[in-house]
């Protein structure tokens, strides 16, 4: 009977503190334990004793006593709590704040980490500021989630024991009909007390502030008059705790006394919907339809056009209007389902008036996006990626004119990748590129400088990119802040010139687009602008490439161009029906535009413009010489000419004896890459090529790239990596097992051992005092507590040593002793599993998951014992499915080097 009612008590106490702050520590006396365990409170006090030696509970020795779930706290604070008891809530609290991991959790708040970080901050900051808080005014449009970040700030205050222990929070709404009743409520009157007279400690949150009538803004302002001067608080309101957080649907200079607003020294602006980023409005969406799956109790899918309407949708107070047109979306795909325990949303459920806005789309493939496994689309990170890699080149070379054309060399990868991999539509950029067009030809006109017509649609798509991902580029700007300043700063101190074109650039496109230039766009395009102008003005000889067709001369140009480093060669795309003179005038302007003492080479396609040459010598002052039938070839020839400084006469004599056409089979020569992986997602393979790539002791050309594991698996050699590029190698945390293409773990790495692949492969571009230096470097750079380091946000010591504590205590319950490399590849596998339970990315999906579980039940309880430790210290919980990995893991590893063994003897 007495086990019984002890357990009975814990479990009481676990239930009570899943949610536990210090607002409810009342409920954890012997007193109150007592009463609803229906026991004496003295039987009550020496059960809950009992518990203390058994260090299950913490005792808090003040008046009253109080007793808290050991376990529960510990996964709460994600802290171990050495002590048995303590002094008082105050030295707890403390020993929360020195030992807790990080500031509360606002991870229930969609956009907490993009749009919402400085929000979130300011309003936190204001509520905690001793002793009691800044009163602060939060004002936005309804349905802009006000109250639910008000609510969370004091929630996560409340856990952390910033307020005190019987602080109440009371929500009051006004409306337009009971300002005065909300007064009375909070005031009393001489009939009635109100809430300031029945609490100490007391957080008032008003709601729909705007409807205030005069009379309750004057008593709110001697109210805050009062507690800004503490001195002043006298009678019934003498040691009083009021923290005010004031909500209203428009700013408060338009309704509020001055008398209020002189003592709220906090007021903040909530964004709209439509001021949130594309990607946040797609969290909330998929939020809400994943909401309405648990009411209805089934799993929802929705299809990608549904998405995109959505999110392109304008919507009725803000949030309220979209869960309400989700909800009504949802009843509609529930009718065709509801004897299905899932349910699709197509496009003939959104409401007319979305439905009638939805831009048709003839190349999309239609996809199911599964709301209860969805994950932020990744391909930011890509963008983001290549972002790094261009402003990387500064920090590691002290030459100017090298970092520059390396940054180029990786903004060209970028524009490769917009244009070949990243679809963007072109009707979602048409009319930004259009004005980009007319903005950089003002410009650059009268200054006799050229860009690549290619680079206005680059820059187009990457500004629709900054949009659609605006909290994403934002955060991560914010990041490496320190090191766009310093590449800002060299590239204004050394390239004067290219600066001050571009400020004009900027400043045309912020009056006409309304758009502001961010650091990277900034960057690139005075990178750019460089590259393609060095030595412009000096120049005596210009190229001038007219075509009929759409694009046709352009795309000679811009590859010529690109092949020859320079910009040598302006294009002019001819309409098939246009006139000679037609033709001719807008050669002239172009010509005029070039450089008005060089000579000039036209290079035309076919007919009438063969002619050009005569007409041209009469309407412009210089030396104009034609050349005919104009390939990429003579094209390339003739720039190498003009680059060599030929004349005009021994440039055309040079092309046109180099012009006859001749032809080969070549084989196509693949680009050489080195693949990286990991399941844990891009940014852990981005942190190993980094790793790796600083081990190189020069540059070669070989390049580095990561891949999405999980497309890797599914593709196999299908994947287009396969077919674009020579891969050398995939090397990774976890192996794909792409057929015919080689693997290197990253334990191998680390090890030092079974290397030889990858030294033989990069044998052709490292000679031999090359290799040594990059395998010395690697042995250096890859030691497992640098590579964990490097891999995983969370500190490496403390974690090596609990994975390490956790794996031995796993060998121990298998009975069975892992090798050496496999030890180290479980280490590395391990604390990436961690990092994504942390980081709340767990792998959830797992094939034949159920099978695993009834084969290997015995081994998912020796892990889950085995890492019982590690999970209470991280307050995780490792899912089956990461189980499930981490035995094919081991039997992979094991198996393979059985599998050497053998060769060997």
């Amino acid at each position: 009977m007495g086990n019984s009612t002890k357990e009975l008590i814990l479990e009481y106490m676990r239930n009570l503190s899943e949610h536990f702050d210090f607002t409810m520590v009342h409920q954890l006396t012997a007193s109150t334990i007592s009463d609803e365990m229906h026991i004496s409170r003295s039987l009550a006090s020496q059960y809950l004793n009992e518990l203390v030696k058994e260090k299950r509970v913490i005792k808090v020795n003040s008046r009253p006593v109080y007793f808290l779930h050991r376990k529960k706290m510990e996964e709460l604070y994600a802290t171990p709590f050495q002590e048995d008891d303590f002094y008082d809530l105050e030295e707890v609290k403390e020993y929360i704040k020195n030992h807790s991991k990080g500031e509360g959790d606002y991870s229930q708040i969609i956009g907490w980490d993009k749009s919402l970080v400085s929000i979130i901050k300011q309003v936190r900051e204001s509520f905690e500021y001793p002793t009691c808080g800044l009163p602060m005014i939060i004002y936005g449009e309804k349905g802009t989630g006000k109250r639910t970040l008000c609510t969370t700030i004091f929630q996560n205050a409340a856990r952390r024991g910033v307020v005190y222990e019987n602080t109440k929070l009371i929500k009051l709404e006004l409306t337009t009909l009971n300002s005065a009743t909300i007064c009375e409520k909070i005031f009393g009157t001489s009939q009635k007390t109100g809430l300031l007279d029945q609490y100490d400690h007391l957080v008032l949150m008003l709601c729909g502030a705007q409807y205030m009538d005069e009379d309750f803004q004057e008593k709110l302002a001697h109210l805050l008059e009062m507690t800004k001067h503490s001195s002043m608080l006298k009678g019934s309101y003498k040691n009083k705790h009021i923290r005010y957080m004031i909500l209203c649907d428009s700013h408060p200079q338009g309704f509020m006394n001055e008398q209020v607003l002189k003592n709220i020294p906090v007021i903040v602006n909530m964004p709209t919907l439509q001021e949130r980023s594309k990607e946040e409005i797609e969290e909330l969406i998929v939020f809400f339809v994943k909401s309405e799956g648990k009411i209805m109790n089934k799993n929802i899918k929705i299809s990608s056009v549904v998405l995109r309407a959505l999110v392109n949708g304008v919507y009725d107070n803000n949030l309220i209007g979209l869960k309400s047109t989700i909800q009504v979306i949802c009843a509609s795909a529930l009718r065709t389902g509801i004897h299905k325990d899932e349910i699709i949303i197509h496009t003939y459920d959104l409401p007319k008036y979305l439905l009638g806005t939805l831009p048709i789309v003839t190349d999309e493939n239609v996809v199911y996006i599964d709301t209860s496994t969805y994950q932020r689309s990744e391909e930011v990170d890509y963008i983001l990626d290549y972002f790094k890699r261009i402003i990387k080149p500064f920090e590691k070379s002290n030459d100017l004119e090298m970092a520059l054309k390396e940054c180029k060399h990786n903004f060209d990868l970028l524009s490769d990748y917009l244009s070949f991999k990243q679809r963007i539509l072109p009707e979602k950029i048409q009319g930004i590129e259009t004005s980009l067009n007319h903005i950089l030809d003002v410009i650059l006109k009268r200054r006799f400088m050229n860009l690549p017509s290619g680079f206005c649609t680059t820059l187009a798509k990457l500004i629709y990119i900054n949009e659609l991902y605006s909290a994403s580029v934002i955060k991560w700007q914010q990041d490496h802040r320190s090191h766009l300043d310093e590449v800002n700063n060299c590239i204004k101190e050394k390239l004067f010139s290219e600066v001050l074109i571009v400020n004009e650039m900027k400043k045309l496109m912020n009056a006409n687009l309304e758009i502001d230039v961010n650091d990277m766009l900034y960057i690139m395009m005075i990178v750019y602008l460089h590259h393609y102008n060095v030595g412009v003005i000096n120049r005596n000889l210009f190229g001038l490439i007219v075509c009929h067709g759409y694009s046709t001369a352009t795309s000679i140009a811009e590859a010529v161009n690109t092949l020859l480093g320079y910009y040598v060669f302006e294009a002019v795309d001819m309409p098939l029906d246009i006139t000679v003179d037609e033709i001719k005038d807008i050669i002239v302007e172009r010509i005029n535009r070039m450089h008005h003492q060089a000579d000039v080479i036209v290079m035309v396609d076919m007919g009438s413009l063969e002619q050009l040459g005569n007409s041209l010598n009469q309407a412009i002052n210089c030396n104009v010489g034609v050349i005919n039938n104009v390939s990429t070839r003579t094209a390339l020839n003739a720039g190498y000419c003009i680059l060599d400084e030929k004349n005009i006469e021994e440039t055309l004599k040079s092309v046109s004896k180099h012009s006859q056409a001749h032809y080969t089979i070549v084989n196509r020569k693949k680009n050489d890459v080195i693949l990286f992986t990991s399941e844990s997602g891009l940014h852990m393979a981005q942190r190993m090529r980094e790793l790796f790539e600083s081990s190189f002791p020069s540059s070669i050309p070989v390049d580095l790239e990561v891949c999405d594991y999980n497309e890797l698996l599914t593709n196999g050699m299908n994947h287009e990596r396969f077919h674009n590029n020579n891969v050398l190698f995939i090397t990774g945390t976890a192996n794909p097992h792409i057929e015919n293409q080689s693997f290197v773990a990253l334990e191998e790495i680390i090890s030092g051992k079974d290397i030889n692949l990858m030294m033989n492969s990069l044998s052709q571009y490292l000679d031999l005092k090359e290799l040594k230096q990059f395998l010395d470097d690697l042995r250096k750079n890859f030691t497992l507590q640098n590579v964990v380091s490097y891999l995983t946000i969370l500190n490496p010591k403390v974690l090596l040593d609990s994975v390490s504590d956790a794996v031995d205590n796993l060998q121990d319950r298998l009975n069975q002793r892992f090798s050496g490399k496999t030890l180290i590849g479980i280490y590395i596998h391990v604390c990436c599993l961690i990092e994504r339970l942390v980081t709340k990315c767990a792998i959830t999906e797992f094939a034949a998951l159920k099978q695993f579980e009834s084969q290997h039940h015995e081994f998912i309880l020796n892990v889950q014992d085995a890492f019982s430790s590690i999970t209470r210290r991280y307050n995780v919980t490792i899912p089956t499915s990461e189980i499930a990995y981490l035995y094919d893991f081991i039997v992979a590893d094991e198996k393979n080097n059985l599998e050497l063994v053998s060769r060997l003897k």
